[in-house]
């Protein structure tokens, strides 16, 4: 399920930076749009063992390459 839910967040920013109307008229074009995500689990160690914690992370990282347009 979590899988589905960062699709979907991914798709909604490639499809708001690439299909966007403000890049018509500018003399930039957007080139290449890359997308990378990172997943991590950190578990935090109490003293006392019903106390412990997992935390889970989840960074996107959204790199758009822009290009002069002739």
């Amino acid at each position: 399920m979590k899988t589905i839910k960062n699709l979907i967040v991914i798709l909604t920013i490639l499809y708001t930076l690439s299909g966007c109307g403000v890049y018509n008229g500018m003399s930039m074009k957007p080139h290449k749009t890359s997308v990378t995500t990172v997943y991590g689990q950190d578990e935090v160690d109490k003293a006392n063992d019903s106390k412990d914690q997992t935390k889970d992370s989840m960074q996107i990282t959204v790199k758009q390459e822009f290009i002069w347009k002739e």
